[in-house]
């Protein structure tokens, strides 16, 4: 075999795969060992894969785009138990909605790092659309409009409207307040409006917050209780708030 289909083949394995093994490339082009290592150095030279101990790996090239992170490191460690439970509640080919609350960019971070799953993602959030545009297992779809706020997000009638286009089986959404015996509570009426509307084309609604957000409410809410079939939070939230779910019926799912 050309020195050129060889090269050929072993960039198309580690474009497709993410890395190759010298024995099995050797192996499958019938050549000898010493001649894929060279091979491999050949292309590590040039730029086009990495060599590594016994193989190669393809080399990930990326642009970085800073944002100002609001409200995202807050309560990272309990976010982040939040966005893993919410994780598990996804099955194999789904489609979700995340909106643009910083535990949402959690959850898209944690799809991002676990490609078990094969999802479809729907999302107004500029960051988790960043988070999530390189990875292979995700089909993302991102929902435009009027980009505000820290770290930024689309929220105007345009996002409303091309929400509306859109049929997921779960949506996953943060608020910024929770009145168990009245609702879920946004801090103005974009939020609540877009909220509104990706609450209304999921099939099920889970709240991905952490407890600070119990007991909070807003002049404007988004929705009742009983449109939500779930809330996971953290244990740290208080006692009088898991009996009032208890005796309202609403789920919670504390991480």
């Amino acid at each position: 075999m050309r020195l050129s289909e060889r090269l050929e083949i072993i960039i198309e394995e580690v474009q497709t795969s993410g890395s190759v093994k010298v024995s099995e490339i050797s192996s499958r082009l019938g050549c000898s060992e010493v001649t894929v290592r060279n091979d491999i150095r050949k292309l590590d030279e040039q730029g086009v894969v990495k060599k590594t101990y016994g193989g190669a790996v393809r080399i990930e090239k990326g642009l970085s785009v800073d944002f100002v992170p609001g409200e995202c490191f807050l309560n990272s460690d309990k976010k982040y138990r939040i966005a893993k439970r919410a994780y598990e509640y996804i099955e194999n080919r789904e489609s979700i909605i995340i909106d643009d609350s910083t535990t949402g960019y959690y959850l898209a971070d944690y799809i991002r790092e676990h490609d078990a799953k094969r999802i479809v993602v729907v999302t107004n959030s500029l960051l988790s659309g960043a988070v999530l545009a390189s990875a292979r297992h995700v089909e993302l779809f991102f929902v435009g409009g009027h980009a505000i706020g820290n770290p930024p997000s689309c929220l105007d009638n345009m996002t409303v409207k091309a929400m509306g286009q859109y049929n997921a089986d779960k949506a996953f959404v943060g608020v910024n307040g929770i009145n168990l015996e009245v609702g879920l509570a946004s801090m103005g009426t974009p939020q609540m409006d877009v909220k509104r509307e990706m609450i209304r084309m999921a099939n099920k609604t889970f709240v991905i917050a952490d407890s600070s957000k119990f007991g909070h409410g807003s002049l404007f809410t988004v929705c009742p209780m009983s449109q939500v079939d779930m809330i996971i939070s953290d244990i740290d939230i208080k006692k009088e708030y898991v009996h009032i779910a208890k005796q309202l019926n609403i789920e919670l799912d504390l991480v």
